[in-house]
C-alpha cells in the first residue's frame, strides 16, 4: 500500500485539497438552513407560498393562522411556474377571489392548491387551511372584533410534520452531484501531476503493474473525497437533524463519489493534456446535471428527456435522495445498483488503458 499511503500525503499536503474538501460542506449547510427551520423541536413544519387574489379580512385571517404553523411567502400568480420550478416552496395555496363572499355566505369555498407533486406536508398544510376555512364559515363574520376574540380564544390546532422538509433538502444534496465532479477533479489531479513528473518511467523499476498503482492512487483519491460526503451527512443531522437515514445517505454519496473518482481517472488515463481533461470533465458534468435533474426538476422535461435520463448518474443519485425517508429495492435499491454500475464501467475504462505522458 506504498502507493496509497503516498499518494494520500501528496493530496493532504495541499492546502487547496482541504479548502475543497472543507468548504463544500459549509456552504451546503447554509444553503438548506436557507430552505427554513427544519429541526425537529422547531413548531415551523415547512415553507409554502400563497397567492391571495381575494384580499379580503377573511383570507387575510385565514393566512395569519397558517403563519402560526408555517414559514408564508407571498406570490403573484404569473409567478407560480417559476417559483415552483426553482423548487423555491414546495406547494403553493391559492386563494381566489370570493372567498370571503363565499364565507359569508356559510358556503366553504374551493381551494387550490399547486405543487409539481403531491407530497405529505402539502397535503397536511392543504387540511389545516380548509379546517381553518369551515371555522370561519361556522363563525359566520368578517368583523374585526369578532375575528380578533376568535383568534384570541378559539384558535384551530393546527397540525403538522416537524422536520418534514426532506423535499426542499434533498434538492440541495442532488447538487452536490455536480460539486462532486469537480472536487474529484482537483483531488485527483495529483495522478496527472504523477505522470507530468514521469511516473510511467518509475513505474519500471516497482514490483507492481501500472494498473495496480493506479488502483491504489484512486482508492487514496476516493477517501479523501468522501471526507466531504461525511462532514456533510454529520453537520447536517447534528445541526438541523433532518437527514431521515444518515448511514443510507452516506453510501449513496460514497458510491456517487467513486463513480466521480472513476470518471476523472478515466478521463486523465485517456487524455495526453490538460486542456483536454479540464473541457471533458466539465462537458461531462454538465451533461450528467442537466439530464439528472440536478439543476430543475424533470417534471417539466420532455418525455424522451425522462427516458434518457435514466442513463445519467446524476438522476439515480436524485432519486435515491428523493426516496431517502421511505427505504424501498424501487426507491434506494435501485439508485444504488445503478450507480455502482456506473462506477464500476467507469473504473474499467480508467484502467482499460496503460497509462500514458500527459503534457502541461
Amino acid at each position: 500500500m506504498t502507493v496509497f499511503k503516498t499518494a494520500l500525503k501528496r493530496i493532504f499536503t495541499q492546502p487547496f485539497n482541504w479548502v475543497l474538501l472543507l468548504i463544500f460542506p459549509v456552504i451546503f449547510t447554509i444553503l438548506i438552513n436557507l430552505t427554513g427551520d427544519t429541526s425537529a423541536d422547531s413548531d415551523v413544519a415547512f415553507s409554502f407560498g400563497v397567492c391571495d387574489q381575494d384580499g379580503s379580512v377573511l383570507s387575510e385571517t385565514l393566512v395569519k393562522q397558517m403563519e402560526k404553523r408555517y414559514h408564508i411567502r407571498e406570490v403573484a400568480e404569473e409567478d407560480i411556474s417559476a417559483v415552483l420550478t426553482d423548487s423555491e416552496v414546495p406547494w403553493i395555496l391559492m386563494i381566489r377571489e370570493g372567498y370571503a363572499r363565499d364565507v359569508l355566505a356559510g358556503q366553504a369555498p374551493l381551494l387550490e392548491g399547486h405543487s409539481l407533486k403531491v407530497s405529505e406536508v402539502s397535503a397536511l398544510a392543504s387540511v389545516n387551511a380548509e379546517s381553518i376555512t369551515r371555522s370561519l364559515v361556522l363563525l359566520g363574520t368578517d368583523d374585526p372584533a369578532a375575528l380578533a376574540a376568535w383568534e384570541e380564544n378559539a384558535t384551530v390546532e393546527l397540525t403538522s410534520l416537524p422536520g418534514d422538509n426532506w423535499d426542499q433538502i434533498s434538492f440541495w444534496f442532488a447538487m452536490y452531484g455536480f460539486v462532486s465532479i469537480f472536487v474529484s477533479f482537483f483531488v485527483v489531479k495529483a495522478l496527472s501531476d504523477d505522470k507530468l513528473r514521469g511516473m510511467p518511467d518509475r513505474l519500471g523499476v516497482l514490483p507492481m503493474t501500472p494498473r495496480r498503482t493506479l488502483a491504489q492512487s484512486a482508492l487514496a483519491a476516493f477517501c479523501a473525497v468522501e471526507i466531504t460526503a461525511a462532514l456533510l451527512v454529520g453537520i447536517v443531522q447534528w445541526q438541523l437533524g433532518s437527514v431521515p437515514n444518515p448511514l443510507h445517505m452516506f453510501l449513496l454519496l460514497s458510491l456517487y463519489n467513486l463513480f466521480a473518482v472513476s470518471m476523472i481517472i478515466a478521463i486523465m488515463s485517456i487524455a495526453r493534456n490538460m486542456e483536454t481533461v479540464t473541457v471533458c470533465m466539465t462537458m461531462l458534468s454538465v451533461i450528467i446535471a442537466m439530464l439528472g435533474g440536478l439543476f430543475w426538476p424533470l417534471e417539466f422535461a420532455p418525455e424522451f428527456m425522462k427516458k434518457v435520463a435514466w442513463f445519467s448518474p446524476g438522476y439515480w443519485l436524485s432519486r435515491g435522495l428523493e426516496n431517502m425517508k421511505d427505504i424501498t429495492f424501487e426507491g434506494f435499491g435501485m439508485p444504488m445498483l445503478f450507480l455502482a454500475a456506473f462506477a464500476a464501467v467507469a473504473l474499467l475504462l480508467g484502467g482499460w488503458k496503460r497509462i500514458q505522458p500527459i503534457e502541461a
